[in-house]
């Protein structure tokens, strides 16, 4: 009995092993899958810990994009300026920026920030083969949201060679106010008002790379102004609606140089913001027809009926739309350029013929049209131009790209302005042929017609 009562409690003993043995196994089972739905579940320990870390990459963004625009903000707010001093390597003065400027270079399709600062490059041509190499300095700049691309023009002097048409250049630093034997100081970049000057020396100044044109700032669409109800607006009365210089964009037109010019000085006033004089429109010319620019080549013409901005024609005199592509970049569009290549200004022939804020001062529709910047006697400023007398009294201004280069291209050039109709413009218009052009000039009353402007940017 004790033998048989020894066996019963060995098999006793040996089954409550093997339940505890199951019941330990059923319980960790158990608890790995409690564990696990701890670990991965919608509110798991690393569900939750990759939604922190997605939450905290959010928020290092959010707390970055602030950093930037109170940097910015700081930056326009306290006149930040970098850029201006001459550059030995470049033989330039170097960009002026300031707030939310930045310079780009054109990769890969796409302009993009140039992280150096300093890839641009003012190549001169020699003879007078089109040069096509030099990359002129191009920024970008963004106002209400919109982009908006300018390029650069630095200081110079130069020497007009009227019989062989040739206008040689030489790059200069702020501090030479004197030209050299044979030379003329740009007036665009020099403290005479008077003569198309600043109230300083400049460095440089910062032209618009295209016509200048509208957008909605809710959808960044085109705005297209066919008539004056739907140009000749201020923009501070329409809170939708915003400037831009891009490529591809109807420019705005319709409206008249008075409203044209307050526009453009409340653009970014900051930046010294306005539209073009025509000593500026003259600086620009200049630099285009010179060896750094086209040395000579004509600009070819913008034969776009519809104003498309960087648009070109299949020559410098192609009748309108005839042989166009809207495609700046493209090997013909690129010969619509200052510079022959991606990194000059567009648009200077043809396209809409442009206003500048530059006036005889005894017009009869000053203060019809131009009222904001050109009252009867009022002289000159430095957004401004005044004119005094009529070419008749040989009151032309050195570098305004009328009668030092009168009709070189075929340009038109023949009308000069007067007091019936006191405003300048200028490029000519899309259907103007060989007669539009960066030195054609032509005259109006400064009504809101198919003008469009063009912007300019000091730095100081």
């Amino acid at each position: 009995m004790k033998e048989i009562k020894k066996i019963i409690l060995k098999r006793n003993e040996q089954g409550i092993t093997l339940i505890a043995l199951v019941i330990t196994i059923i319980v960790l089972l158990i608890l790995a899958g409690v564990s696990i739905a701890m670990i991965t579940g919608e509110n798991g320990i690393l569900t939750q810990a990759q939604r922190a870390k997605t939450e905290t990459e959010n928020a290092q963004a959010v707390e970055e994009d602030r950093l930037n625009e109170y940097e910015d903000y700081i930056n326009d707010a306290i006149g930040i300026v970098t850029g201006g001093e001459w550059n030995e390597e470049k033989g330039v003065n170097a960009p002026t920026l300031k707030g939310n400027m930045e310079l780009v270079r054109y990769e890969n399709g796409e302009w993009v920030k140039d992280e150096t600062g300093s890839n641009y490059s003012y190549v001169a041509g020699s003879e007078t083969a089109d040069n096509n190499n030099s990359e002129w300095a191009n920024a970008r700049v963004t106002v209400d949201g919109i982009e908006s691309y300018f390029v650069w023009i630095p200081r110079y002097e130069y020497k007009i060679d009227s019989d062989n048409h040739t206008i040689d250049v030489k790059f200069i630093p702020t501090t030479q106010t004197t030209a050299d034997s044979g030379y003329i100081i740009h007036p665009a970049f020099t403290n005479d008002v008077n003569n198309g000057g600043w109230d300083s020396e400049l460095s440089g100044i910062w032209v618009g790379k295209y016509e200048t044109s509208l957008v909605k700032k809710s959808d960044k669409s085109n705005v297209v102004t066919n008539s004056s109800e739907e140009g000749n607006i201020l923009l501070s009365n329409n809170t939708d609606i915003a400037i831009a210089i891009q490529p591809g964009l109807s420019s705005w037109r319709y409206c008249t140089i008075g409203n044209q010019y307050t526009n453009a000085r409340e653009y970014a006033e900051n930046l010294n913001s306005h539209m073009l004089k025509n000593s500026e429109w003259g600086a620009v010319a200049y630099l285009t027809h010179s060896q750094y620019g086209r040395n000579g080549t004509e600009v070819t013409i913008n034969n776009s009926s519809k104003y498309i901005t960087g648009s070109a024609g299949n020559s410098v005199s192609a009748e309108v739309d005839v042989g166009i592509i809207n495609d700046y970049t493209r090997s013909q569009g690129v010969l619509a350029s200052s510079t022959g290549n991606v990194y000059g200004v567009y648009d200077l022939s043809g396209g809409a013929s442009e206003s500048v804020a530059t006036y005889y001062n005894e017009g009869n529709n000053l203060i019809s049209y131009g009222g904001s910047f050109a009252a009867q006697k009022k002289d000159s400023t430095k957004y401004a131009t005044s004119y005094t007398g009529m070419v008749e009294n040989l009151d032309y201004k050195l570098g305004d790209a009328t009668y030092e280069t009168n009709a070189w291209n075929g340009d038109y050039g023949v009308h000069f302005i007067d007091s019936d109709r006191p405003f300048f413009i200028r490029g000519g218009f899309c259907e103007d042929a060989l007669q539009s052009g960066i030195f054609e000039f032509f005259i109006f009353t400064g009504n809101p017609g198919r003008m469009t402007l063009r912007m300019c940017l000091v730095i100081e």
